[in-house]
């Protein structure tokens, strides 16, 4: 009896046992199936509750991977982290996919010696795993507080999430919030993307929790209030965007609709659509709807409108992406009439979402979760040139971490705002302003002589280990980048057909926030010209050097010295007094000696062409067997020196000399007239012939003007006080003309040559009324040279 008994009681409790895991695996997977559900909807909220109730009534792999991953596709990095921990345990084999999601998750919140402790003891080798992904998931590192961003404060709530959107011209800040203003229990991580739904609740939302998502506005007193739109089917409303358009102001926004019902459709899900609207102090009026909204196929997100080039960008889901949300723009003329959608294709989209499309200046800057970054949504940019995308990057700490960044607005004081979820572990997101009393802000101007803008130049700036500073052009020929603190930077500035301009003094250590201003002035470099001749004579069948001509040696290599980009050419000649080949000889050693003469001063050889030419170039008619006087021979026995400038492209404006001398085009004469000296011919009392010495003097203007095309002479003739007024006007336009007919016998264009007798009206001494001697008057008998341009 005892054992029928026995029996009887353990079939009741194996059918009572069989029955209620009969109960608990139906109920289980029913949650399951609720669970996948609502996560196919994104309404984490309600799949994460699915999720986690059927891991009680059973803990299994698949329940808590599901909770992992609503957990992170939601932005609670802490939650993600602890479920990916508990499927680890749970699965018996779980994948490298999946073990590398929990490495992420930990990066995320700091736990990353944990996670991969625990990797090891579940016998997965984390180097079979992608490193270079997963490093970039690491948390953000320490950096100096002038490089971090602040939270802003007075835009953001603790228990709620809140991103950037807009800001217009008076000041106003514009974004968007799901703060509480009605009591709710609930509270879950924040979001971006407006969620598809099915069901409906009137207040909250089915993905977050909390209240629908609404557009705030702070004035610049601080005060915020809730922007209101002119109709009531409005769930989600995010993303704005302002425009001014025929004197009004415009705004774009996203909002999701409340649709309860869908022709011919039993189930349907409701998808984000982009409206826009007169923007009527706190209020949004006359709503219409973008033409290519479709509810029920696509989303329509993040709209932002560049004014400049009348475009209206914005993220869809639309068929033909590259997969997830795109970036798309269409074009529009002034009252809104849009064109056709054109995807921005690559380097931009990917497989992943872009969104949050956002143009300062040539910089197109947008989000993304589909490029490699330093995990979750990153912000990146492209140059934007004529329309074209190109050259991706993403943005270095403090605006990229390990969560998620997105929402980047630069403005034109350089006031930065970004949205994140970086703030510890609760996935909320927050607004965050880069912090404007610690920026380091180098300004940089680019003038020509003239003091105006230049346009086209080349601006590079980089820090000590070569790492480039962003430079964004503010207006025409300025442009501004941050700088770190403590750092010392380089500076280069090209301009073809231009001096280039180095800055090697540009620093932040030792200095206080602030802005840093440097003017640069470009300046054209100029011909290869001559700026100094000279000329040293001989004695009859010599080469030494003369004492005179030791002076000029002198002079010559003082200047070759004080100014590296000069270069000379050394020319000897001979008299045509014995043969030629002696005199070819002759002349060599006369180019040598002074050539070692130059050296011996200290002058690179390198910087010295030395050629003879014998009795081959003559100054006068005093060839072979031809009766001269000793004086005209003398002028042929001579060495010319000849030194011009060498400017290579890409040089800085040489010789230790400022950018403004070089911008007065005269620079080259100044150095002229202290180095060559302009010479003045003086004549012997009422004659205008010249003499030998003279003649002398102005070979060195027939040498000067020979290698300077562009020069011209004025020429002034004056006479001392004797004889009459008449006369002496007379007599000055003689002597002006007979050193002019001097230099035209040279061969020098008479069209390069003004001259004029002024008489005895302009004496350099006044012997009028003081009685003057020989010397004195010698010095009023002249003819003034000026060299002109």
């Amino acid at each position: 009896m005892v054992l029928k008994m026995m029996k009887n009681y353990t079939l009741l409790l194996t059918l009572f046992l069989s029955c209620a895991f009969w109960s608990t695996t139906n109920g289980q997977n029913a949650l399951l199936r609720y669970a996948d559900e609502q996560s196919a909807l994104a309404n984490y909220a309600q799949a994460v509750e699915g999720y986690t109730r059927a891991f009680e009534r059973r803990k299994t792999y698949r329940s808590a991977k599901g909770a992992a991953e609503c957990y992170a596709k939601s932005n609670n990095y802490a939650k993600a982290y602890e479920w990916w921990g508990k499927a680890m345990e749970i699965g018996e084999n779980p994948s490298v996919d999946d073990a590398e999601n929990y490495l992420k998750s930990s990066y995320a919140v700091g736990k990353e010696d944990d996670a991969l402790k625990k990797l090891r003891q579940l016998g997965l080798d984390p180097s079979n795993m992608d490193p270079l992904d997963l490093l970039m998931y690491r948390t953000v590192s320490d950096k100096a507080e002038e490089d971090q961003l602040e939270l802003a404060a007075e835009l953001n709530t603790l228990s709620a999430a809140d991103f950037m959107g807009a800001r217009d011209g008076e000041g106003n800040l514009y974004f968007v919030s799901d703060r509480d203003t009605k009591a709710q229990e609930k509270s879950f991580p924040g979001i971006r993307f407006d969620a598809r739904n099915q069901l409906y609740d009137k207040e909250f939302s089915d993905w977050t929790g909390r209240e629908y998502l609404k557009i705030y506005k702070k004035d610049p007193n601080g005060a915020i209030i809730q922007l209101q739109m002119d109709r009531d089917d409005f769930l989600n409303v995010s993303d704005p965007s302002i425009v001014k358009a025929e004197g009004k102001e415009y705004l774009f926004f996203s909002a999701t609709r409340s649709i309860r019902k869908a022709k011919q459709k039993r189930t349907f899900t409701v998808s984000p659509e982009i409206f826009y609207g007169e923007l009527q102090g706190d209020k949004v009026a006359n709503i219409k709807s973008f033409p290519f909204n479709s509810t029920l196929e696509h989303g329509m997100v993040t709209p932002f409108v560049d004014q400049s080039a009348e475009r209206l960008y914005f993220a869809s889901d639309m068929e033909g992406g590259h997969g997830g949300y795109d970036i798309y723009y269409v074009g529009y003329s002034g009252d809104f009439e849009f064109g056709e959608p054109v995807n921005v294709g690559e380097p931009v989209n990917s497989a992943g979402d872009e969104r949050d499309p956002f143009v300062d200046s040539d910089k197109f800057f947008f989000a993304s979760n589909g490029h490699q970054g330093h995990g979750g949504l990153d912000v990146y940019q492209v140059d934007l040139q004529e329309g074209s995308f190109s050259d991706i990057a993403p943005l270095d700490e403090p605006y990229n971490s390990s969560k998620d960044d997105f929402a980047y607005r630069q403005y034109p004081d350089n006031e930065i705002y970004l949205s994140s979820n970086r703030r510890g572990d609760s996935g909320l997101d927050n607004i965050y302003r880069q912090v404007a009393r610690a920026l380091r802000k180098l300004v940089v101007s680019t003038v020509d002589c003239n003091g105006l803008p230049v346009k086209g130049a080349r601006l590079m700036v980089q820090n000590e280990q070569g790492e480039q500073v962003e430079m964004a052009q503010e207006d025409e020929g300025v442009y501004s980048g941050v700088l770190s603190g403590n750092t010392e930077y380089e500076l280069e500035l090209t301009k073809k057909g231009y001096f280039s301009v180095e800055d090697l003094d540009i620093t932040t250590k030792g200095t206080e926030p602030g802005t840093i201003e440097r003017e640069y002035r470009l300046v054209p470099v100029p011909d290869n010209r001559t700026v100094y001749v000279d000329i040293i004579y001989y004695d009859l069948d010599k080469s030494s050097i003369r004492e005179d001509a030791s002076k000029i040696l002198d002079r010559a290599s003082k200047l070759l010295k004080e100014y590296p980009f000069l270069r000379i050419k050394v020319s000897a000649h001979t008299d045509s007094r014995a043969s030629r080949q002696y005199n070819v000889e002759l002349s060599r050693q006369r180019a040598e000696n002074v050539k070692a003469s130059l050296v011996g001063r200290g002058v690179d050889a390198a910087r010295i062409a030395a050629e003879w030419h014998g009795e081959e170039q003559l100054v006068n008619d005093c060839a072979d067997g031809d009766h001269c006087p000793e004086g005209l021979h003398q002028l042929n026995r001579r060495t010319e020196l000849v030194i011009s400038l060498e400017i290579e492209e890409g040089m800085t404006v040489p010789g230790g000399m400022l950018p403004e001398d070089w911008c007065n085009k005269l620079q080259p004469m100044q150095m002229i007239e202290e180095y060559t000296g302009v010479p003045m011919v003086h004549f012997d009392f009422d004659r205008t012939d010249l003499r030998v010495e003279d003649k002398m003097e102005l070979e060195r203007l027939v040498l000067l003007l020979e290698n300077n095309d562009d020069l011209r002479l004025e020429l002034q003739g004056h006479t001392d006080i004797r004889g009459s007024e008449a006369y002496n006007k007379e007599l000055s336009e003689e002597r002006a003309g007979t050193v002019a007919q001097y230099l035209i016998d040279r061969g020098i264009n008479k069209g390069r040559l003004d001259y004029s007798g002024l008489g005895e009206s302009s004496p350099v001494e006044d012997c009028k009324d003081i009685p003057c001697s020989e010397e004195i008057h010698q010095l009023n008998r002249r003819t003034e040279i000026k060299v002109k341009q």
